[in-house]
């Protein structure tokens, strides 16, 4: 059954802009990517700003024909500014504020996606624990099955077939305990790659519901698509605006000295000059195309948008499904847990009065923790789903 509402994980300290719950290195290496993309929109949002340019050299230079020997330093400072670009400018500072948001958010997707890992890692050494646990239970209840086959086997009851699968069911039931424990290691091992925290250090908390509407609408793809909308546009109408009328001004201070060393003698000259310019292209055989080509990236980029949310739409009703099933399991496990707190009443009254033996009465409570820990494992597996769409959000501050 669908529910409305759903679960929106709130995890202590892994939050999508904290990244404290990382090592040392890990975080100081998305600081850095961060302090990249921000040095990077400076350099562009500055980028119409015009330059002032240096320039001077030594030369020397011999005649054979006159006998000049004529040495010149000379220096020289420039200054050129673009005035108006046909909304150039005001497109070339715009474009750099979108490059620099898609590039945060795509930053911030990153981490998610760190995150989501150590989460989904928490919850799966959260759950192997359970499971070791929980098939302390099971195999003892294989040692009871295999004890009984044998006092079959000897009473003639059983054949040696029944009592050779009990044995084998032992030893599959010990190998899996063994393997289960392999994992963990292997998990817990993979924990320690991203933090330097212990498990036991992390704290998870619970979650609050968020509706279809609400995960779409701060769904970080669809944020990002949407950031890569505005940057294709903005970028498009700077390259439009290349193509119509530029004005641009420059200045410029020189100083001379020649030498004449032959003759001894010396000239200096100062100069210094203003320009205004105006162009304007008249003919451009890529124009048309270029700019089509930026027309089309945008519309390419719209219907990646809606093709998108739509996934994400089917993403959402595939996981709600899964939930539900969960519910369901949930729902499964509670009766039969209330079934056999019935059998075990039943049977220690009848083992009391000894209608029944202790191995009846042994596996009774042995199942019934093995259900209590399979109603454990079942919700850590809702939280698995749960976090699938909390990382696959970002939440606004």
């Amino acid at each position: 059954m669908y529910k409305v509402l759903f679960f929106l994980l709130l995890y202590s300290i892994v939050y999508s802009n904290d990244l404290q719950i990382l090592n040392k290195d890990k975080k100081e290496l998305r600081e850095v990517e961060k302090r990249i993309i921000q040095e990077q929109y400076k350099s562009s949002n500055n980028s119409w700003i015009g330059g002032v340019d240096l320039s001077s050299s030594l030369n020397r230079s011999h005649s054979s024909s006159t006998g000049s020997d004529k040495f010149t330093k000379s220096v020289s400072i420039g200054f050129s500014q673009n005035l108006y670009e046909s909304g150039g400018i005001e497109f070339s500072i715009k474009n750099a504020k979108d490059t620099l948001n898609e590039q945060l958010i795509a930053w911030e997707n990153e981490n998610l996606v760190i995150l989501k890992t150590i989460y989904e890692t928490l919850l799966s050494i959260k759950k192997l624990k359970l499971q070791i646990k929980q098939n302390e239970f099971t195999y003892k209840n294989k040692e009871i099955e295999l004890a009984l086959k044998k006092i079959q086997y000897e009473a003639g009851d059983v054949d040696i077939t029944e009592l050779n699968d009990a044995i084998m069911a032992k030893n599959t039931q010990y190998k899996n305990n063994i393997a289960l424990k392999n994992s963990l290691k292997d998990v817990l091992y993979e924990l320690s790659k991203y933090t330097d925290l212990k498990y036991e250090e992390i704290e998870i908390l619970d979650f609050k519901p968020i509706n279809k509407e609400d995960f779409i609408n701060n769904s970080i793809d669809l944020k990002y698509e949407n950031a890569k909308i505005n940057t294709l546009d903005s970028s498009y109408k700077e390259l439009k605006s290349s193509y119509g009328l530029q004005v641009n001004f420059s200045s410029s201070l020189s100083y001379s000295e020649s030498d004449e060393l032959n003759e001894d003698t010396n000239s200096r000259n100062k100069s210094g000059s203003l320009g205004l310019n105006f162009s304007l292209p008249l003919f451009d055989a890529t124009k048309k195309y270029e700019l089509e080509k930026s027309r089309l990236e945008i519309l390419k980029q719209k219907v990646n948008l809606s093709d998108i949310k739509k996934e994400l739409i089917n993403k959402y009703d595939q996981i709600l499904t899964q939930i539900d099933t969960y519910e369901k399991y949930f729902l499964i496990i509670n009766e039969n847990l209330e079934l056999y707190e019935d059998l075990i009443l039943i049977n220690s009254v009848s083992n009391s009065a000894g209608m029944s033996s202790d191995y009846d009465l042994e596996i009774l409570k042995n199942t019934k923790k093995i259900n209590e820990y399979d109603l454990e494992i079942n919700d850590i597996d809702m939280q698995l789903q749960y976090s699938k769409l909390y990382f696959m959000t970002k939440v606004d501050s």
